[in-house]
């Protein structure tokens, strides 16, 4: 009997251990990662300093070399100044400190980082990679247009010289033909019997004009008239 009573609290000791060690592993919070530790007492600190300026600032504002001072455009300019250098020089150490990050970051072997940090630093690798292409193309595509600005230049320039010949080839006159060849006799003749063609048009037309119906056709002696008044010379021919 003292067996089984030894057994048995033996068997309720190891149950409430059980039920301590299981409520201890249900109950325990988990760490939060370094990083956003970090993160976060840097930002309480920023808050802490940010009020710890603002109850500096107070007995200053009370002060009175402050409360004496005219606020005019100047003091409101140099406020606004003051400011804008402030940021830049934020932006500055935050820009100089990030290079300098990532530069330590490539820099540094993988087997001495965390997979966390090989996995960013294989992102910050690619992005550069893919940057340096991207910049290179816009090298190449700037080139390429101040090629074809200057081809374009040469462009305008030749049609510019071009047009001013045309401009003053037109001003020039006309150079006369010459009546010694063969082709201007020829001409001539053709042109002297045209002429003589049309001062018999107009004669056959004016003379016999007393039966004519001019109901009928009124106007077919029109346009022999007007065949007749359009004189030929080889001046038409020569300068069309």
């Amino acid at each position: 009997m003292a067996a089984f009573k030894s057994l048995r609290d033996i068997s309720n000791s190891f149950e409430h251990e059980l039920r301590r060690i299981s409520r201890e592993l249900f109950s325990t919070k988990v760490s939060e990662p370094f990083e956003d530790v970090v993160a976060k007492k840097i930002q309480d600190l920023s808050l802490f300093y940010s009020k710890l300026r603002l109850l500096q600032a107070k007995p200053l504002a009370v002060t009175p070399q402050v409360t004496e001072c005219n606020k005019s455009e100047h003091t409101i300019t140099e406020y606004g100044d003051t400011v804008m250098w402030k940021i830049i020089e934020h932006q500055v150490v935050k820009s100089l400190t990030q290079t300098h990050t990532i530069k330590k970051l490539i820099t540094t072997p993988n087997n001495s980082l965390d997979p966390e940090l090989v996995e960013r630093k294989e992102k910050i690798v690619d992005q550069l990679t893919k940057f340096r292409q991207q910049e290179s193309q816009l090298r190449h595509l700037e080139a390429v247009l101040k090629e074809k600005e200057e081809e374009l230049k040469e462009s305008q320039e030749k049609w510019h010289n071009v047009l001013c010949r045309l401009k003053e080839s037109r001003k020039l006159p006309q150079v006369e033909e010459n009546s010694s060849g063969p082709l201007y006799k020829k001409l001539k003749v053709l042109i002297d019997k045209m002429e003589l063609m049309r001062w018999l048009i107009s004669k056959l037309v004016t003379s016999r004009t007393g039966e004519y119906d001019w109901i009928a056709d009124p106007h077919r002696r029109f346009k022999a008239l007007a065949l007749a008044r359009q004189k030929h010379t080889i001046q038409n021919y020569t300068e069309s």
